[in-house]
């Protein structure tokens, strides 16, 4: 068996040193590494106070403004302004007086004129004093049938329509837009349309006055409404138009069409025949 025989001095002396240098070695890198951290940490520190006084020094950013669409509330100041501008509109109205003729009895496709007078609670014209109309050409003048107050003050306008394809309204005599400017308790004002019915029947024609804020076109108050009843009677001369287009349309005609004519024209020469042979 082989024993182990102790190191030599000299050779434990040459280890001591080596040993010595290797734990210098570990130290100084331990210490190295713990002076690289220190200086990132305070790089790090210093770059977040560097940030935060950059951002303080800022001002902050406003927060954006939402777009305003097509239907977009008014803002208060400009609500308030709208208020006040209708209220006193408002204020600067009076009472008006309204005169129309209401039933109306006229001849089918015939042109007639349907007359709208307003007049100022102050004005003396014999025309506001005494309003009449003629129902027709010839007729001896009436005073219309419909009397009514309306608010005026401003720029008053009158409108007339009717919701039927067989009635035609011309308004070449009204001012563009049928408002004028009744401002005074002097003033008047008269609206004039042609109206015609193609067809007999009885039609309501409808009416509409509205009084606008100065020069824009809101409207200050409600507007006051009111009915023509128009009749339209039948004439000879209609008659025979249309028994003539009738004939006229006879390759149109159905098969129980034809054959109630047929008929009638049959039973009509056998009555002829009958008188004769009794009178003969």
């Amino acid at each position: 068996m082989r024993s182990r025989t102790p190191k030599s001095a000299s050779r434990r002396r040459a280890d001591i040193p080596e040993r010595s240098t290797q734990r210098v070695d570990r130290h100084s890198w331990t210490i190295r590494i713990n002076v690289a951290l220190f200086v990132l940490s305070l790089f790090i520190s210093l770059a977040g106070l560097a940030a935060d006084f950059f951002d303080w020094e800022k001002p902050a950013r406003p927060a954006p403004t939402p777009t305003a669409g097509t239907q977009a509330e008014r803002s208060p100041s400009e609500q308030f302004h709208y208020q006040a501008t209708m209220q006193d509109g408002r204020l600067d109205l009076f009472e008006g007086e309204l005169y129309v003729t209401t039933d109306r009895t006229v001849d089918v496709t015939e042109w007639f004129t349907v007359r709208v007078l307003i007049c100022g609670p102050a004005n003396s014209d014999d025309l506001c004093l005494y309003p009449t109309e003629l129902a027709s050409p010839g007729a001896t003048p009436q005073r219309p049938s419909k009397s009514m107050t309306v608010p005026i003050g401003g720029r008053v306008g009158v409108i007339l329509t009717a919701p039927y394809s067989d009635v035609e309204i011309m308004d070449d005599l009204n001012p563009e837009g049928s408002a004028q400017p009744l401002t005074d308790p002097t003033d008047a004002g008269t609206w004039w349309w042609d109206v015609r019915a193609s067809k007999p029947g009885t039609y309501q024609l409808r009416g509409a006055v509205f009084v606008l804020a100065a020069d824009t076109d809101r409207e200050l108050v409600t507007r006051e409404t009111f009915t023509i009843t128009l009749t339209v009677e039948r004439t000879k001369e209609y008659a025979a138009k249309k028994l003539w287009t009738m004939t006229l349309n006879v390759t149109e005609w159905s098969v129980p069409q034809i054959i109630t004519v047929l008929a009638a024209l049959i039973g009509a020469g056998a009555f002829a025949a009958l008188i004769r042979r009794r009178l003969g």
